[in-house]
């Protein structure tokens, strides 16, 4: 009977993910595993909305990168130079993948390297509320007609210092095509001053905790740096994000390809979005 105990309780601990929480989410208590992918070009959809993992293309481009930029290696997602990837179809319907909730907070990581290092490389792995989209559901009670207010929380982009550079955005106000969005801050501690090999795997991090109202960086485990407001807004609270990969350059087109491990996130426990099971 006690063997048969242990071997239960052993299962139990498999469903519902015995792997260590990773320090990013354990610092906020965010212990409930939702996201937790390891893609593969078959993940993406063949088109831009349906029930699929991935689609090619953000929602305000007429079309999208072709399938060619991704193929799998060794069961690894490759992004090609102009591969541009997110987690949403392009009507925000629901997707396969779970939007990372602001209001409950979260934390996300991205299993990443890179073919070569350089300078020119623009690898990027962000984040963007589903509410601004086509449908202007970042405008809210009391605001201007048009008014919107956002939040886009990149997790890291390459080519911009020596190290992973994170930035956070608080966006607001009626775009115009001369002046796109009249207000806009971001935080000035964007950039880590020690070298990267992006040659090598690495795991870049971020979390965003509504209480507090601030964003934290982190790369291989390891806090980098903390935002708060005013670079953070109120308004992310409100607000449900989707993932973004993009493979892009700083103008050289030295090409390079951005190999994608991992994708994991965590939430607290106590929110509606269902566990996903680690593997």
């Amino acid at each position: 009977m006690k063997a048969m105990t242990l071997v239960l309780v052993g299962i139990c601990a498999c469903a519902m993910g015995a792997e260590k929480v990773p320090p990013g989410a354990a610092a906020l208590g965010y212990t409930k595993c939702i996201l937790n992918e390891h893609p593969t070009a078959a993940d993406i959809a063949p088109g831009r909305t349906g029930d699929y993992k991935w689609f090619s293309g953000q929602w305000f481009e007429q079309a999208g990168p072709p399938l060619s930029l991704y193929r799998t290696e060794k069961g690894v997602l490759v992004l090609s130079p102009g591969g541009d990837l997110v987690s949403a179809p392009l009507d925000f319907s629901p997707g396969k993948l779970p939007l990372l909730p602001g209001p409950d907070g979260f934390y996300v990581e991205f299993d990443v390297r890179l073919s070569s290092d350089s300078p020119d490389h623009w690898p990027a792995v962000w984040l963007m509320p589903a509410e601004h989209g086509p449908k202007q559901l970042d405008q809210y009670e009391g605001d201007p007609p048009g008014y919107e207010r956002f939040m886009e929380f990149d997790i890291d982009e390459g080519g911009f210092g020596p190290g992973l550079t994170g930035t956070v955005h608080s966006t607001e106000g009626v775009w115009t095509q001369e002046k796109g969005y009249p207000q806009h801050v971001q935080n000035p501690n964007n950039v880590v001053n020690t070298a990267l090999d992006r040659s090598k795997v690495h795991t870049f991090g971020g979390s965003y905790d509504p209480v507090r109202r601030r964003v934290t960086w982190w790369l291989d485990g390891v806090e980098q740096m903390s935002a708060g407001a005013p670079y953070v807004p109120e308004v992310a609270a409100k607000q449900h994000f989707y993932l973004i990969l993009s493979n892009q350059t700083h103008g050289a087109k030295e090409p390079y390809d951005m190999f994608v491990t991992a994708v994991r996130a965590y939430v607290p426990a106590s929110s509606s979005v269902p566990a996903k099971p680690l593997r």
